[in-house]
């Protein structure tokens, strides 16, 4: 184990690890996991964390859950089909045409 023990959780999106790794490469040598770590970060980072951050905005005020939310955010669901497995375990929600809007405005 890495760390002696967690302080706090929060759930993040993919643009927003990259630019929190992306800082600390910027002061302090990366470990190799901290540096494979990154390499996947800026693979699959695929919009910028302003954007991001407005989506997370946005699709909370639907009624997604935080969690929910960055799964999203980091997926960038296309179709009805793409929720669906998104929302595996529970149903999908109601205003899933809203949810597919407001991905499509940042894609």
């Amino acid at each position: 184990m890495i760390g002696k023990e967690i302080i706090s959780e929060k759930y993040t999106t993919i643009a927003h690890a990259t630019e929190i790794m992306d800082e600390r490469a910027g002061f302090d040598e990366l470990s190799y996991e901290h540096g494979c770590s990154l390499d996947y970060l800026r693979k699959f980072s695929t919009i910028s964390k302003e954007d991001a951050d407005t989506m997370f905005e946005q699709l909370t005020n639907l009624g997604l859950t935080e969690k929910m939310a960055v799964k999203i955010i980091d997926l960038l669901p296309e179709t009805e089909e793409d929720l669906k497995i998104i929302f595996y375990r529970v149903d999908v929600p109601e205003n899933k045409d809203d949810i597919l809007e407001v991905v499509s405005k940042f894609k």
